[in-house]
């Protein structure tokens, strides 16, 4: 056998390795995920009528952000139409 299919012998090896490694903590890696719930709130099971209203006002915007009414009108400012400069060197 020469040098260079000795190395390849080693490099194949060596890959083989890494892909079982890689296998086992993808799968580690799923198992706790999946045991921890993440991005779950965890709740009391004997909760009060006033935890499920005040899950049912979040859950109409349940991702956080409230950008108010959905005009794309002006704003009622002291000019009615807008303003803009411009030059020319």
């Amino acid at each position: 056998m020469t040098r260079i299919e000795a190395a390849r012998q080693r490099a194949a090896g060596a890959k083989q390795i890494a892909a079982a490694a890689a296998a086992a903590g993808f799968l580690v890696t799923l198992l706790l995920v999946r045991g921890t719930h993440i991005g779950h709130a965890a709740t009391a099971s004997g909760s009060s009528s006033s935890s499920s209203t005040s899950s049912t006002s979040q859950s109409s915007n349940s991702d956080g952000f409230g950008f108010g009414s959905s005009s794309v009108s002006p704003s009622t400012g002291s000019s009615s139409s807008p303003q803009a400069q411009t030059s020319v060197s």
